[in-house]
């Protein structure tokens, strides 16, 4: 069954019982955790061909929300056509093991991340994975398909929205990135790899 969201909605809740697996057809779907100090952090940021509620496979509560971000379009996959479509084809439940592990893992690495390290590491790792994940190349730089608002970005990296314009600043100084309007450019990727130095070239 295919749901429409419009922006902001909640698809699902931290906490509650999940019963279909779910795969994104267009827009976006943020994926965020609140953290026992109470503090939100957005754990993945999920575009079209991506799929989340494996929690439903594993029989426990979501350990994250899911919200849509821009208009997004969903298909709820039930447990029951899981569960037929795995016996029809066996090596489909090879891949959704693999699939439950990556998003465990992706989702303990943002949680750790988003709380260990200094502010400028953090930024710059995260939006060097936005930019693997789902930036698209182009003349100018590498553009985020998805809308990514600084105070998003704080809740990713553990940081207010003030200290997170302040690094996005001093980023877009050196030519680093371009940010309008919750749109984010890439324009120098080498320069993402070298991290924190980017930042502090002193160091």
């Amino acid at each position: 069954m295919t749901r429409r969201f419009p922006h902001g909605e909640v698809i699902t809740r931290q906490g509650d019982a999940v019963t279909s697996l779910f795969l994104v057809t267009a827009g976006a779907v943020r994926l965020s955790s609140v953290t026992g100090a109470g503090r939100e952090v957005v754990v993945g940021i999920l575009c079209a061909g991506d799929v989340f509620g494996e929690a439903a496979l594993l029989g426990g509560p979501s350990p994250v929300g899911a919200r849509s971000v821009g208009e997004t379009l969903v298909v709820a996959l039930p447990l029951d056509v899981i569960r037929s479509l795995v016996q029809r084809h066996p090596a489909t439940a090879e891949e959704l093991l693999r699939l439950i592990a990556t998003r465990l893992h992706r989702t303990s690495t943002a949680l750790q991340e988003a709380l260990a390290g200094d502010l400028t590491t953090r930024v710059v790792g995260r939006l060097r994975e936005l930019a693997e994940r789902h930036g698209v190349a182009g003349p100018t730089g590498v553009r985020l398909r998805v809308p990514l608002t600084q105070e998003e970005l704080g809740r990713m990296v553990g940081a207010s929205r003030e200290a997170v314009n302040r690094t996005v600043r001093a980023l877009a100084a050196r030519g680093v990135v371009r940010s309008k309007s919750s749109r984010f450019v890439i324009t120098d990727m080498d320069a993402l790899e070298v991290g924190e130095e980017v930042l502090n070239p002193s160091r």
